[in-house]
C-alpha cells in the first residue's frame, strides 16, 4: 500500500499536466519477452515477464531529431520534440496504461528571426490482454486517444515552451480521436523467441467501426530472437547475454523495413545489468517496391538496470551521415523506468 499510494497520486498530476503518444522504450522488436518494457512492442509478451519485474511501472521519456547545420538557428535543439509520462499497472494477464505528454510540430524560423512551432498535448490509453499456453501466447490490444493543440504559437526562450505547455490554454484537434484494435503472438523458450503483432487489425473512422485487410498486414511485423538464457546449467548468473534479432517490419506498408541488430547484456548482479546494443534499419515502400530500399539507418542504444530502475538511451543515424549527406535527420531518445 504504501508504494501504490505515491503511484496514485503521481497519476492524478499527470492527468492535469500533459498527453503524448505512448513511448516507453526505442525498441522496435515484436519478438523481445522477460522485461515490462518488452510488451509495449507486443503485448504477447506479458506473461512472459521475469519474476524480477513488479505489476506497476512508471515511465519519463523524452525524444527530439538533430538536423545538422542547424546548431547555429535559434533554439536548434529543438525540431520535434516529444515527451511523455506513461504509468502501467497489471499483472501477467492484463495490464492497462495510460501516456500523457506534448509535442512540438511545424518549426517554422521567419527571415527576421520570429520561431513559431504547433504544439499538441495528447492522451493515450492503452488495455492489452494476453494468455499463455505452456511457450505459446496470444494478446489483444485496445488503443485509443485524442489531442488537443495550440498552433502557431511564438517561442522565444526555453522558458516559452513550458508557459506555452503547462500554462495557457490548449483548443481542439478535431479528428484526433483514433480507436484501434491490435493483436499479437509469441512463441517464448530459453533460446528463441518468434514474435508477430498487428497494430490495426480494426479501427475507428469517422465514427464507424472499419476492418481493412490491408491495414492489418501494413502494420503487420514479424520478429526471431536468439539468446542465452540468463542463467547457466549450473544455476549461474551469466555475465555475457548475447542477443539477435532479425524483424520484417510493417510489411506491406508505405513504412516497411528491415530490422537487424545485435546485443551484448553484461549481467553484473542478478538486478543489475548493462545492455549495448547496435542494429541496422533498411526503410522501404512496400507499396511501390519491397526490394528497393529508400535508407538506411544506425541503430545504437545503451541501457543500464539497475534494481528497480531503468535508464535507457537510443540513437538512430541514417547511414548517410557516414557518406557526408546530412540530409535526413539523426535522432534520439531518453527514457527512465521505474518498476518495483
Amino acid at each position: 500500500m504504501k508504494k501504490i499510494l505515491p503511484a496514485i497520486v503521481m497519476f492524478i498530476i499527470c492527468l492535469q499536466l500533459q498527453a503524448a503518444p505512448l513511448t516507453v522504450t526505442d525498441s522496435l522488436s515484436v519478438a523481445q519477452a522477460g522485461d515490462f518494457a518488452d510488451t509495449f512492442t507486443n503485448p504477447a509478451a506479458l506473461p512472459f515477464r521475469s519474476s524480477r519485474n513488479g505489476n506497476f511501472m512508471l515511465s519519463l521519456t523524452y525524444g527530439d531529431e538533430i538536423h545538422s547545420g542547424q546548431y547555429s538557428e535559434k533554439l536548434g535543439f529543438f525540431q520535434t520534440s516529444a515527451d511523455a509520462v506513461t504509468l502501467s499497472f497489471g499483472g501477467r494477464n492484463a495490464m492497462f496504461s495510460v501516456a500523457l505528454g506534448h509535442d512540438l510540430d511545424d518549426r517554422r524560423l521567419s527571415d527576421s528571426g520570429v520561431l513559431t512551432y504547433d504544439m499538441y498535448f495528447r492522451m493515450h490509453f492503452q488495455l492489452d490482454l494476453a494468455y499463455a499456453f505452456g511457450p505459446f501466447s496470444l494478446a489483444v490490444r485496445f488503443q485509443g486517444g485524442s489531442s488537443l493543440v495550440r498552433s502557431d504559437r511564438r517561442v522565444d526562450s526555453v522558458i516559452d515552451f513550458a508557459t506555452n505547455m503547462l500554462f495557457s490554454q490548449f483548443y481542439e484537434n478535431p479528428g484526433s480521436e483514433y480507436f484501434q484494435l491490435g493483436a499479437g503472438l509469441m512463441w517464448y523458450d530459453d533460446w528463441f523467441t518468434a514474435g508477430l503483432y498487428s497494430d490495426r487489425v480494426m479501427s475507428t473512422s469517422n465514427g464507424s467501426v472499419v476492418f481493412d485487410f490491408a491495414d492489418l498486414t501494413d502494420s503487420l511485423s514479424l520478429g526471431l530472437s536468439f539468446y542465452l538464457p540468463r542463467f547457466t546449467d549450473e544455476g549461474e548468473l551469466r555475465l555475457v547475454k548475447p542477443v539477435l534479432t532479425v524483424q520484417s517490419g510493417n510489411m506491406t506498408g508505405a513504412e516497411s523495413y528491415m530490422l537487424y541488430s545485435f546485443a551484448l547484456v553484461l549481467q553484473l548482479l542478478p538486478d543489475t545489468d548493462v545492455r549495448l546494443e547496435a542494429g541496422l534499419i533498411s526503410r522501404r515502400n512496400a507499396d511501390i517496391s519491397w526490394l528497393d530500399v529508400l535508407g538506411r539507418e544506425l541503430l545504437l542504444s545503451l541501457d543500464l538496470v539497475l534494481g528497480s530502475w531503468t535508464l535507457e538511451s537510443g540513437f538512430r543515424i541514417p547511414t548517410s551521415w557516414l557518406g557526408g549527406d546530412a540530409g535526413r535527420p539523426m535522432s534520439f531518445s531518453l527514457a527512465l523506468r521505474f518498476s518495483p
